[in-house]
């Protein structure tokens, strides 16, 4: 009996020994990746602690998507904030250069798709660094200063009050043909975004051509300035079609029971918006900053965020609700234009569009 209650406490001795202060016990090592990077993970926190740090600034579109994530995390280490600032384009461009001009750094990490990312590369703002989570990455997907985390699946949405399943189109093509005249919305194609970025995508692959371009401009698309305006004009039904739209935007609407539903076309291939994380220069709070960006590659974090309608980068994970798993469409997803170069591609698919509509 004496023999077992010592065994006990040396087990006990070891949990701890494991554990950093105030991080949450008690779960399954392989929520974080196994034994060695639960340790890992650990000594960061315990770092952190030691340090008084406090907090983590996240920079980057779309945080929405990421927030209940992000309380997971403060929930497993409580003594550590996660604030997400959502802001992109030139706010966070001249938030950037704010902070690296004065010296003051607020944000540490940044988040983004890559076209962002490809920015703040460029601009010699993102860390050296690879998490030791992110050890799964290969090809485009990872580089010396970035890691993918995440993806927004890409398709077609429409409103389901106006069109059933069977009338829906089931894949790019059909949004050329002239049946849809003045049926559709578009986020506008004339600016880096979600429609400029598709098109850009397919057509680099051969998936589409520029005559389908111009089969779907001439269908006069409503163009309105953002994702957000064009799924408002689908689901009070001035539209019946919206051009493209991603899975977090069309999850969340879903939870707000709007008259909308979604297409994600994998015959032609599956076309995915890709986030990147990358660690700010500067930036404060290096070891919770480390932990921060580790947790978001582990299994943990990959199956919280695949709850808001984004899947997971990290392979086995669960797919967003009524989605296919990305392990079992991997040989229909459409190659990523590479981070450096998207931007450039994107400005011939404007300049082609611009010269369609005169």
């Amino acid at each position: 009996m004496k023999a077992r209650v010592a065994l006990a406490a040396i087990a006990l001795v070891a949990t701890a020994c494991n554990t950093a202060p105030g991080a949450t016990t008690g779960t399954d090592p392989g929520t974080l990746g196994g034994a060695e990077v639960q340790k890992q993970m650990a000594d960061l926190y315990t770092a952190a602690q030691a340090a008084k740090e406090a907090q983590v600034v996240v920079y980057g579109p779309g945080q929405e998507f990421f927030e209940p994530a992000y309380k997971t995390f403060m929930r497993r280490y409580p003594a550590i904030k996660v604030v997400a600032e959502p802001i992109f384009g030139e706010k966070l461009n001249t938030r950037l250069d704010q902070e690296f001009v004065s010296g003051q750094h607020v944000g540490s990490i940044q988040t983004h798709g890559g076209s962002g990312t490809a920015l703040t590369v460029k601009a010699d703002r993102c860390e050296i660094y690879k998490p030791f989570t992110a050890d799964f990455q290969t090809g485009a997907e990872t580089a010396a200063t970035y890691n993918a985390f995440s993806h927004f699946g890409v398709g077609i949405e429409y409103n389901s009050q106006k069109l059933t399943e069977d009338q829906a189109p089931k894949g790019w093509q059909e949004l050329a043909d002239a049946k849809w005249n003045g049926k559709l919305v578009a986020a506008d194609p004339n600016i880096v975004g979600a429609t400029s970025l598709m098109i850009s995508n397919l057509m680099k692959e051969n998936k589409l051509d520029q005559a389908w371009v111009r089969g779907l401009m001439g269908n006069n698309p409503l163009i309105v300035d953002t994702a957000a305006l064009a799924e408002q004009s689908v689901a009070r039904g001035e539209r019946e079609v919206m051009a493209v739209n991603n899975t977090g935007v069309f999850t969340t609407s879903k939870k707000k029971n709007l008259p909308v539903e979604f297409v994600f076309p994998t015959a032609e291939g599956a076309r995915l918006d890709t986030m990147y994380l990358c660690l700010l220069k500067g930036g404060p709070n290096a070891s919770a900053t480390k932990l921060f960006a580790n947790w978001m590659f582990t299994p943990e974090a990959q199956e919280e965020i695949a709850k808001t309608g984004v899947f997971g980068a990290r392979p086995g994970t669960s797919a967003p609700p009524n989605l296919p798993s990305l392990d079992s469409i991997k040989d229909r997803v459409i190659p990523q234009i590479p981070v450096e170069q998207q931007g450039p591609e994107v400005q011939n698919t404007i300049k082609l569009i611009k010269e369609i509509k005169g």
